[in-house]
């Protein structure tokens, strides 16, 4: 009942919300079809990877683009589904019951990545565990990705990178409303997006409502009876504002509320510990933050911002197992009975809040221009077991007399982080980085200090040059994989071992961008060689342990060091005002020191899941009077993956090429006198089902045994209306 009333109420909200854009747009007569010009991700301006905005083939550290024209042309829904158009990185699935994914970077998972709204890190603990999925791109105006170590300017974690999602501020009134439908292998994916942007008329507030609505059916496709892909129901509703109350003072201000409920495993139509197996979680997510900004560029400029996010979830992992259930040859009610019995104290209950205070200052001395600042950063985290009845539990499954008496996890941590920076220009052609960060975080007894040191050099209009070293850090905490429970049957957890250390970086990267003038801005080619050493690696083997209650839990400990080195090679092209092309190929070779017991008695010395080749491509024709064409591949090399279950390895899993092909008419319509655009999308995606053929089967199947394509082919049907 609590599933349909949240489904009414987001049905809804959005529709109201679509009537409000409707009612009101259609009396400013504005009109939000105006084409951009095509711009290479060389001459476009960032932020990201300095915190001061450049040209990105004027900035020493990398920084490539995703736009919004990607998003509309590829039909991606989510910032999972989009970032995948990314060279070096994948949108990875890690479980068939709960339908987890993670962004990996340059051949390291989601822990090593950051990822930042407005460049605030508001992505911790259960957000990310699922957040990739729950980042609608109606609102972003790009997002920038800077690979390499990032900690002198973010702190903790950004080991292989930082993901910057940047809203839009809109320079006039308007709006959008989407409506999409995708069969996935057969089974409907529905999704409904609302935007009403508002700007004043002299300029000095903007602010930007949105919606997004999205019901799935669950996908099961090996036909065993249990899903591969979750059941999930997700709503979100957001505003962004801006306000200009001095002429060189900016107030900025977010809020954003998610729901989603999703569920995996066999028999829905059953209550969770009731089936043999269910993975169900509900999410609450709420996300804001205000921030000040003063200064023009001359003189001393600074930005003050205060931002937080909370999330709870109440989850079951968990079911009876292989036990008969009702109506099956061989039901035993007895044993049916007493495996409920059982099943019903698996639920559980998690929450995460972060706050986060950040403040920038910055100021131009001659050739030099300096930033400072200083961060800091508090995280709660709580994790408890209950039953059906949502009575908290001990951890040996005992009632607990109160909330929380006994719980798995609750745990402060706190960080500071100091930073300077000085970008130095001693001639035109020539600019250099140096960096350095301090940062005292709860879990560690003396500062970490994280330098970073950067140079471009442009040995002509057409070459630029490019080297960075930079390190950082991750501190033993708890971690966003740490609240997820693979093994359904035994329910395992993983626990940080009693002497973890914390985890340093050193990151090496060089290369050149190549943007020939012959060619007037529309050939862009890059290559980039990096190396990352890692110290005392975090590792989490599969082995399970088990307490003398009798819970199970793996462990993570310290290896003994890692080192993740390769190549990144790009090249973008405009062919015509109509065509353009782009292509990426990385290889990566991710290995540890000594070899790491994987699976009892198994060692191994690459990472798992860490393919050496991947490689994207993109193909667009654009024409407002015919159509516009997307052809997208996205390529994946085998890869290690471990079978937890029967104790081996598959040391070469199958590659794939998952080929996208979308068709996208325009449409520009009279209606009361205002202009009205309309987009229809019809796409395929995933043409040829590419996708994992060796799944395990039934009640007792290895969950994590999970690799390629995140999703089958799929046909997706969309309407885009603008004004």
């Amino acid at each position: 009942m609590a599933t349909q009333n949240h489904a009414l109420a987001a049905r809804g909200v959005l529709f109201a919300v679509t009537a409000i854009f409707l009612c009101w747009n259609l009396r400013t007569n504005a009109s939000d079809a105006s084409e951009e010009a095509f711009e290479l991700d060389a001459f476009q301006v960032v932020s990201t990877a300095t915190r001061t905005q450049r040209l990105a083939k004027e900035v020493p550290i990398r920084t490539e683009i995703l736009a919004p024209e990607l998003f509309q042309s590829a039909a991606t829904r989510d910032l999972g589904s989009a970032i995948e158009y990314l060279p070096g990185i994948r949108s990875e699935a890690n479980c068939q019951n709960c339908g987890t994914a993670e962004i990996k970077m340059l051949g390291l998972g989601h822990g090593y990545n950051q990822l930042l709204f407005d460049s605030q890190p508001l992505f911790s603990g259960l957000a990310s565990v699922y957040g990739i999925d729950q980042i609608p791109t109606a609102f972003v105006e790009r997002i920038e990705v800077v690979k390499g170590g990032a900690s002198s300017l973010y702190g903790p974690g950004a080991v292989a990178g930082v993901i910057n999602i940047l809203p839009k501020e809109p320079v006039k009134t308007s709006g959008r409303y989407d409506v999409s439908f995708e069969s996935v292998d057969g089974n409907p994916f529905f999704s409904s997006v609302g935007l009403f942007n508002w700007s004043s008329e002299n300029g000095d507030m903007a602010a930007s409502l949105y919606g997004q609505y999205n019901d799935s059916d669950s996908v099961d496709l090996n036909d065993d009876g249990f899903s591969e892909i979750t059941e999930k129901e997700f709503y979100t509703l957001g505003i962004n504002a801006w306000a200009y109350p001095t002429e060189s003072g900016k107030i900025t201000f977010n809020y954003s509320y998610s729901w989603e409920k999703r569920r995996g495993g066999n028999r829905f139509e059953l209550l969770p510990h009731e089936s043999q197996i269910t993975e169900q979680l509900e999410h609450n997510w709420h996300r804001g933050g205000v921030a000040w900004e003063q200064g023009n560029g001359s003189g001393l400029t600074y930005r003050l911002a205060a931002s937080f996010s909370y999330v709870d979830r109440v989850s079951y992992y968990g079911g009876v197992g292989d036990v008969t259930l009702p109506g099956k040859d061989g039901y035993d009610p007895l044993a049916y009975e007493e495996a409920i019995e059982a099943s019903k104290l698996l639920y559980g209950y998690s929450d995460t809040i972060r706050y986060y205070f950040d403040s920038l200052f910055s100021s131009s001395h001659g050739d030099h221009y300096l930033s400072w600042g200083a961060q800091y950063q508090i995280d709660d985290v709580f994790d408890e077991k209950r039953d059906s009845l949502d009575r908290s539990l001990k951890s040996d499954g005992s009632l607990a007399s109160s909330l929380g008496e006994d719980p798995i996890a609750d745990d402060d941590y706190t960080d500071i982080g100091l930073f300077v920076q000085d970008e130095w220009m001693p001639a035109q052609n020539v600019t250099v980085i140096a960096g350095l960060r301090a940062d005292k975080h709860s879990e560690l007894e003396d500062w970490a200090v994280s330098p970073r040191l950067a140079l471009r050099y442009a040995s002509s209009e057409d070459w630029t040059w490019r080297g960075s070293l930079a390190t950082g850090f991750r501190a033993p905490e708890i971690f966003d994989e740490d609240f997820h429970i693979e093994i359904l049957d035994d329910p395992t957890r993983t626990r940080n071992a009693p002497d973890l250390k914390e985890e340093t970086s050193t990151s090496y990267a060089g290369g050149f961008i190549w943007t020939p003038s012959k060619f007037d801005g529309k050939l862009q080619a890059d290559v980039e060689l990096f190396s990352t050493k890692i110290r005392d690696t975090f590792h989490v083997s599969d082995r399970v342990f088990t307490d003398a209650d009798g819970s199970a839990f793996k462990q993570r400990i310290n290896a003994s060091g890692s080192s993740v080195s390769g190549f990144e090679a790009n090249a973008a092209y405009r062919f015509s005002d109509r065509w353009q092309g782009e292509i990426g190929v990385t290889h990566v070779d991710a290995t540890f020191d000594e070899a790491q017991e994987v699976l009892p008695g198994i060692f191994e010395r690459s990472y798992l899941e860490s393919p050496e080749w991947t490689g994207v491509a993109q193909l667009s024709y654009d024409n407002d009077e015919l159509f516009d064409f997307f052809l997208g591949v996205i390529y994946t090399g085998p890869m290690i993956a471990a079978r937890e279950v029967e104790g081996t390895l598959n040391r070469a899993t199958d590659s794939f090429f998952v080929v996208d092909v979308t068709l996208v008419k325009h449409m520009d319509i009279e209606f009361s006198d205002t202009n009205l655009h309309f987009d229809i999308t019809l796409g395929v995606k995933n043409l040829f089902d590419q996708r994992q053929k060796d799944l395990t089967s039934g009640p007792n199947r290895d969950t994590t045994y999970f690799y390629g394509p995140r999703f089958p082919r799929s046909i997706v049907a969309k309407a885009n209306l603008s004004w």
